[in-house]
């Protein structure tokens, strides 16, 4: 009798995608916490009328994949999810000096003019029992960030195909040796004076709301491409209401003003990854009293077009080749 399968004995890699859809060389280990990519299979009911009650028929429909995996916040592969996620990765160096040590790769969001995201193959394999996702796209990535917990990244993806093993292993990069904790991370409201320390808990959602219905009469039943839609940045915050939160955050709320925020994670060994907001307003701001203890404002807030600039800005200090 085989024995069962089990969650402590998987894992999950996942490569960059050349070509949509065709298998990629796996390349990254992920530090997942759970998962629940699967394939969808759609069935079509023959209507067909013989003389006796039945159904003569089931029909194969529309297919693709889908599902979730969620992370922990790890310095690597931080930057591939962000990058999956926005699309555009840059090589920046600050002193203009290859290999001076200075080098980081910049990632901000695709636009029409600058192409589409890119796709992943994810291979994830139950304890020995190997299925490859093709042509995975990144529909939301949510970033969790509170007081006592490990960072926490939860994803959802969608993509064409469900498949044996047809993906190959390249060198497989293992995540870092620890995630992000909680103390490693610092806010600002302007980039550079990292001294914002009223907040308790900060969530960051990424939502590309990719076109899922692009099926065609080509044969396969498969979706041909996975646009992506409007791209909406939003998120949560909780702070201690205090004098400076009151005149700061929840003013600029109830006058309907811009604000920034600015996000740094950063271990003393040298690891460090910076998200730049640089124009977000507050939807929603609440300071309710619920008894004798502190008062804490609860908002919601969601990133705009600044002026000048991106809407969004990741900085990966762990990758200083700017490709992925």
């Amino acid at each position: 009798m085989a024995n069962p399968t089990s969650g402590a004995r998987s894992k999950i890699l996942l490569g960059i995608e050349s070509t949509f859809g065709e298998a990629a060389t796996l390349k990254y280990k992920l530090p997942f916490v759970d998962e629940s990519l699967n394939a969808n299979l759609e069935s079509v009911r023959s209507e067909a009328l013989l003389g006796y009650r039945g159904t003569k028929s089931l029909a194969p429909g529309r297919e693709g994949t889908g599902g979730g995996i969620t992370l922990e916040l790890f310095p690597v592969p931080a930057g591939v999810l962000f990058y999956l996620a926005l699309g555009l990765a840059t090589l920046k160096d600050p002193d203009s000096t290859p290999d001076s040590g200075d080098e980081y790769t910049e990632i901000t969001a695709v636009t029409s003019a600058t192409g589409n995201l890119p796709s992943a193959t994810i291979r994830v394999d139950h304890d020995g029992i190997i299925r490859d996702y093709l042509g995975m796209k990144l529909n939301t990535l949510t970033l969790e960030m509170a007081v006592g917990g490990i960072p926490r990244i939860t994803t959802d993806w969608v993509g064409i195909q469900e498949s044996d093993e047809v993906a190959t292993e390249g060198s497989i990069t293992e995540p870092s040796d620890d995630p992000f904790y909680f103390r490693e991370l610092l806010l600002s409201a302007d980039g550079t004076n990292w001294t914002a320390d009223e907040y308790s808990r900060v969530t960051l959602s990424i939502a590309n709301n990719l076109d899922t219905d692009d099926y065609r009469l080509d044969g396969t039943g498969r979706r041909k491409t996975i646009p992506e839609g409007n791209l909406a940045i939003t998120g949560d915050v909780e702070l201690l209401l205090t004098t400076d939160t009151f005149s700061d955050q929840y003013n600029k709320f109830i006058n309907f003003q811009d604000a920034s925020l600015y996000l740094k994670f950063e271990k003393s060994t040298g690891e460090k990854l910076i998200i730049k907001l640089p124009r977000i307003k507050f939807a929603s701001m609440t300071h309710d009293i619920g008894g004798p203890g502190r008062i804490t404002l609860r908002g919601s807030y969601e990133a705009l077009i600044p002026s000048t600039g991106q809407i969004i800005t990741v900085e990966d200090y762990t990758n200083d080749t700017g490709t992925y």
